[in-house]
């Protein structure tokens, strides 16, 4: 009796003859003569993966008009059914790419323009900025594309979420199968998420040209979604709200979710704390770094779709190797393969790409390496078929092999995680048939027992075939070596068989890994063996199985000089020490210091030991309080500046903290614990700051120091007004030293009325409300207001005595005090007046005539204003002075007679004030932390080294420890490089613009636009052909 499904499948089958094509489009008119190809197929004898995990042996696969209709254990097919015998082959559901750029259009290429561009054009509802593109759905722009679906075929992917990959905001993506077919009849979710990514790609447009602008325009437009979803159709203040088809198209973003590219793991956290706050679910392109920072990237939550573009090995064949090459790439060549296991180890979901990859070659090559390093077969085809199928919108319909999903399959002969070859890849039921399906690769190796001895074949098929055959001991070589399509036959002279003489043999294949040997004795007689197969010669298979020894090391941050962790905070006494105590009290000799809990409990005389607490023998050492630098630039990513406006207070440095800088590790071996981030000198207004302290081995949100007030850089001078900036840069105002004034008054009074707006509105009455639009929010308005409420203070980059008086008096007129006028090297002239007013300065021990706006700074100017009653530090602005401020504040000693403790304030306790942090830290006091640093000499001489470095009683920076690990550094280095060499050539198979970018010394004037630059050289994130 036939089962009701077996009468559904066999009535499908009669009806075939009276309809159209199986998937064919329904409103196209036909010319000329239907196609009435019956599309019922059963495939027999196969083993079937319906699912990772999920394995159906010996089994019948049924599909009709491009669905699956049942997979069954058995070998019956229904009535009808076009017939494929399947023997020895593994079928797999259709593999999913959810990140291509395949059937849409890509970006032009475009020049660097002549002269910047601050304004788009606004056409069709577009938004403001032209890296935002989020109103565009690409299913209408989508076009099949046999020649750009070839790769992706070729490696088994039947569909695609495919958008264009250009910008910020890219647009709604589509999936589409691979099926050579219109595009009607291919798109299988028209909508799916939105695309994103911080490179502005092909905007030539001046803003943004940091990575702290993009997360900045990020955040100001998904603020802008919320706004415009309930402002549009109402009256603002000036007007009708306008129509914006990319906020509009964004305000169903926190539903769809986005998927976003990300450079490294660091911007993977930025982004997921900017997507966090807007509630928006996020699928993130990964970078193959996320093993760095794993822990952070788990908590992130978020799936991943991770790239199998694994790189090159640097070049380490010169003599002098080890000196040049960097051992963060070096680590990251050896363990970037193993990147899928240690997700997969975490429980983080992933799907995986074609995408930075242009052969279907290289895909499964590097996928077979990510299996030997650790990933098992069912998580790897998990992020090829079911994780990217619910990324992509499709779970319903593909991913996995089940009644009434799509016909997308793939067979396979042999393991295809291991050594196996694809056939041919079905989509919506029709085969793309990449080798014949029954022709045989004879090449590998073969092991059977006869005549009670352990007999193993070698067979090369290319060029030509070819073999021998192990007896023991003895190897003959194959004579006569012909294959055909099903079967391999040849001869063997072995006077070791019984009856000796020449053999003739066939081998043909008889189940999936097994062959049939058929031997033919001298004699005439016949004997029947079964042979088992593995691919590659016996060298290559103990090889394969060979587990992955890794010899370099893996620390936080995953570079140089990293740390397991952070160090363990310690009870600590240490006895007999001077402390300079930056404090009323001066300099005290043979002094115990006792640090507990992370802050000084108690300074004196011959105090005691808690139990367990480490004690320092201290004689002979000076102990001084962590020094704190008010300008730096260190540990910041991608752009120092966003110097493509005038104003951008709504950027922050503290978004783009590097934690993996060694310039932090390198200042702490000077003693610096502490260091406000400056953002540049490129606009009147720029950026906020961020404090951190120098915590090595912390991410970057760790590192910050939250207990310090907010801060912003101002700038004067000739770089906010670009007179050094090059011919082209005339454009953006202002360009005088009058309109530096000007802009920063208008930028006030923007805020003033933005606030009057606001408490307008919030005093309209509930019907006023449902008709008045409400204030747009406005981050960079918003900061300006902290400003004017003194929530926010600002460091003012500053060298003219004019123009020193100029800002205050804005201030005043504004109704806040400057807190710190940075540089300040005119600070001398106008001391009395920034006492008055209540500002302070940071400056230079001895920097002058570098340009011309500082030709009259002088070396006493510090003492100057400190003797004035203006609370006076030294700051570095360089990488480089910041691991010897202690000689910078000793400058004042050598040219003024500073007293030395009052020098020592000027590093410590003094920019602590000018933070507003010192109540925590900058004197050796209890109840503060305990930041303090152990000198092996008098700590204003040139002689003095920092031997240890402590922040809140955990010990960042010993100099014995550092001579152990520069020792560990180099063994390391020379064990990979070792490595290097031993794997020949196939170690420079891979990528080369996959290793982390690497940060220049960032400068006041440091600006480009980081963006751009990739964009022209062809290496932005999206780059890639697929």
């Amino acid at each position: 009796m036939k089962t009701k499904h077996q009468l559904s499948a066999l009535a499908l089958a009669l009806t075939t003859a009276f309809t159209s094509a199986a998937i064919a489009d329904q409103t196209s008119r036909t010319n000329g003569m239907r196609d009435n190809t019956p599309g019922l197929i059963a495939i027999q004898n196969a083993t079937i993966i319906t699912e990772p995990g999920k394995q159906v042996t010996n089994a019948t696969l049924v599909i009709d008009d491009g669905k699956v209709i049942s997979v069954q254990q058995n070998n019956r097919a229904p009535e009808g059914a076009r017939i494929i015998d399947a023997t020895g082959y593994t079928v797999y559901p259709g593999f999913i790419d959810a990140y291509a750029n395949y059937g849409v259009p890509a970006a032009e290429k475009t020049e660097r323009p002549d002269s910047p561009i601050y304004n788009n054009e606004r056409e069709g509802g577009n938004a403001a900025n032209d890296a935002i593109h989020a109103d565009k759905n690409w299913y209408s722009a989508f076009k099949t594309d046999s020649d750009a679906g070839k790769n992706f075929i070729d490696a088994g992917f039947t569909s695609v979420q495919s958008a264009r990959l250009d910008g910020i905001f890219q647009g709604r993506g589509v999936t589409v199968s691979l099926a050579d077919k219109i595009a009607n009849d291919v798109i299988y979710n028209a909508e799916t998420r939105h695309f994103g990514s911080f490179d502005k790609g092909s905007s030539q447009q001046q803003y943004p040209s940091s990575l702290m602008g993009s997360i900045a325009l990020v955040r100001q437009t998904l603020s802008d979604a919320n706004w415009y979803e309930q402002a549009y159709g109402k009256q603002a203040d000036n007007g009708p709200v306008e129509f914006n088809a990319a906020l509009k198209s964004l305000a169903n973003v926190e539903s769809t979710g986005i998927i976003f590219k990300v450079e490294d793991d660091k911007s993977l956290l930025r982004a997921d704390a900017v997507f966090d706050q807007f509630n928006v679910p996020t699928v993130y392109v990964g970078s193959g770094y996320e093993y760095a920072r794993l822990n952070d990237v788990k908590e992130a939550g978020s799936r991943v779709i991770l790239p199998l573009n694994f790189p090159a090995a640097p070049d380490v064949s010169g003599v002098d190797a080890h000196l040049d090459v960097d051992l963060a790439k070096l680590r990251h060549w050896e363990r970037a393969p193993a990147n899928p296991a240690m997700l997969a180890s975490a429980d983080v979901d992933f799907a995986l790409t074609m995408h930075g990859l242009d052969k279907a070659d290289e895909f499964w090559a590097n996928l077979r390496k990510a299996v030997k390093h650790g990933l098992s077969k069912d998580e790897a085809l998990a992020a090829l078929t079911t994780i990217p199928a619910e990324i992509a919108g499709v779970s319903d319909k593909a991913g996995k092999l089940a009644s009434g999903y799509m016909a997308d399959f793939v067979m396979v002969k042999g393991d295809l995680f291991d050594d196996g070859v694809i056939q041919s890849v079905w989509m919506q039921g029709d085969e793309v048939e990449l080798l014949p399906r029954h022709e045989v690769d004879f090449a590998g190796q073969y092991s059977l027992d006869w005549q009670g001895t352990a007999v193993t074949l070698d067979i090369t098929a290319k060029p030509t075939a070819s073999g021998e055959l192990s007896w023991g001991e003895d190897t003959i070589k194959l004579r006569h070596v012909n294959a055909s399509d099903d079967a391999m036959a040849f001869v063997a002279d072995l006077p070791q068989a019984t009856p000796a003489g020449t053999w003739r043999f066939k081998l043909v294949p008889s189940a999936q890994n097994e062959f049939t040997l058929t031997a033919k004795a001298p004699d005439g007689s016949a004997q029947d063996m079964i042979a088992s197969y593995s691919a590659g010669s016996a060298d290559e298979v103990q090889e394969s199985d060979q587990q992955v020894a890794y010899v370099g090391d893996l620390t936080f941050p995953n570079v140089a000089y990293g740390v397991d962790g952070l160090p363990e905070r310690q009870d600590v006494l240490i006895r007999n020490v001077t402390v300079w105590t930056a404090t009323d009290e001066g300099i005290l000799e043979d002094t115990d210091v006792l640090v507990r809990n992370g802050e000084f409990a108690d300074i004196g005389d011959d105090l005691s030991a808690p139990r367990g607490a480490t004690v320092i023998d201290g004689s002979g050492m000076h102990l001084t309080p962590g020094i704190i630098d008010e300008h730096s630039h260190i540990a910041i990513d991608r752009g120092v500046n966003e110097g493509s406006e005038a104003i951008t207070s709504e950027v922050r440095i503290g978004d783009v903290v590097n934690p993996d800088d060694i310039h932090i590790y390198r200042s702490l071996a000077g003693g610096t614990t502490m260091a406000q981030l400056l953002h540049g000198s490129a606009n009147p207004i720029g950026g906020q700051a961020q404090v951190i302290k120098l915590r090595w081995g912390a991410n970057a949100d760790l590192m910050k120091f939250d207990a310090a007030p907010a801060s912003i850089k101002f700038a004067l001078g000739e770089n906010v007004k670009q007179s050094n900036w090059g011919d082209d840069m005339t454009i953006r105002y202002p360009q005088t030293r009058m309109g530096v004034e000007t802009i920063m008054r208008d930028g006030f009074q923007a805020a003033l009325e933005y606030q009057q707006q606001k408490r307008a509105y919030d005093r309209l009455s509930r019907s006023e409300k449902q008709r008045t639009a409400p204030p747009r929010p406005d981050y960079r308005l918003d900061t300006l207001i902290e400003i004017l409420n003194s929530d926010r203070f600002v460091h003012a980059h500053s060298y003219v005595a004019s123009e020193i008086l100029m800002l205050m008096e804005v201030a005043e007129d504004f109704g806040f005090t400057l807190d710190t006028f940075t540089h300040i090297l005119e600070g001398y002239k106008v001391a009395d007046e920034m006492a008055e007013h209540g500002a302070s300065g940071s400056t230079f021990a001895d920097w002058w005539a570098y340009k011309f706006e500082v030709y009259d700074a002088i070396p006493h100017n510090a003492c100057l204003m400190h003797d004035r009653g203006v609370l006076t530090s030294i700051n570095s602005d360089s990488n480089d002075l910041q691991r010897r401020l202690n000689t910078e504040a000793a400058k004042s000693v050598r040219y003024c007679d500073m007293e030395p403790h009052e020098a020592m304030k000027m590093i410590t306790i003094n920019p602590a004030k000018q933070l507003k942090v010192d109540q925590y830290v900058g004197s050796v006091e209890e109840g503060k932390h305990a930041d303090f640093v152990l000198w092996n000499n008098y700590p204003l001489s040139a002689y003095a080294q920092a031997q240890q470095t402590w922040i809140n009683g955990r010990k960042f920076f010993d100099r014995e420890l550092d001579k152990q690990r520069q020792q560990r550094v180099q063994a390391e280095k020379n064990a990979l490089i070792q490595k290097v060499l031993a794997e020949g050539d196939k170690a420079y198979i891979g990528a080369e613009d996959v290793y982390k970018e690497e940060q220049p010394t960032w400068h006041c004037d440091t600006d480009h636009d980081v963006w751009l630059d990739h964009f022209l050289a062809g290496t932005h994130s999206h780059g890639g052909k697929h």
